[in-house]
């Protein structure tokens, strides 16, 4: 979540330049700030040319940033629309324990967020904060048809069991692996998959096969 429109430009850089010469094992994703108006569309633009296929993580908190103003949204998501790139927003649970990091971009800002924009693909990292556990009201569940959430953090946040609580709530087609790497190893994530409860063909969709729908690998 760059604050600073020139170390974002040095990082989407970095990435893109990774992902050209990995392209079967990266993908990147660009940094920008709805904030920076004109000046963030022409990134978007700029690193989408050079085969960016996502935005984000977007930052709200520290960048100072309401998901829910669509005015201030609204022009980023439409360039994402029409470029067809996946926008990754932090998320955060309105309840439990503090940590670095944690904010207010709570399930209720996220709802009201992609209802904003219904047609655009948004991923809600760290589980949504919980928002998954709502699909189970029928309104809301309509309204998360392009949502996904992934992973990341979980070991920190959940016990192992989320997994499949989730899967029952949003449907597993909607969870994307993350880890959070360095602060989480791979392994330690990739271990509450498999105590997660999921069936094998679950834990397969969950570990790749929905990302590589998601993005078209």
């Amino acid at each position: 979540g760059w604050t600073d429109e020139e170390v974002a430009r040095k990082s989407n850089d970095y990435l893109l330049e990774c992902a050209d010469r990995n392209p079967r094992r990266l993908v990147a994703f660009c940094s920008v700030n709805p904030l920076w108006g004109e000046s963030a569309l022409r990134e978007i633009e700029r690193c989408s040319a050079a085969g960016a296929q996502g935005i984000g993580e977007l930052h709200p908190d520290t960048q100072g940033l309401d998901i829910t103003d669509g005015q201030t949204m609204a022009p980023i998501m439409n360039v994402a629309l029409e470029r067809d790139l996946v926008v990754l927003t932090h998320s955060s649970e309105p309840v439990g324990h503090a940590y670095p990091g944690k904010g207010q971009t709570t399930p209720q800002k996220l709802y009201a967020f992609v209802q904003s924009f219904p047609r655009n693909r948004i991923v809600c990292a760290h589980w949504g904060g919980g928002l998954p556990f709502y699909a189970l009201m029928p309104e809301v569940g309509e309204s998360l048809s392009n949502v996904y959430f992934d992973t990341a953090a979980t070991p920190f946040l959940y016990e192992s069991q989320v997994y499949s609580l989730a899967a029952q709530a949003a449907g597993c087609n909607r969870i994307l692996f993350g880890t959070d790497f360095p602060l989480i190893g791979y392994a330690r994530a990739l271990g509450q998959v498999r105590e997660s409860g999921l069936e094998a063909e679950a834990q397969a969709k969950v570990l790749g096969a929905n990302a590589a729908v998601l993005l078209g690998l």
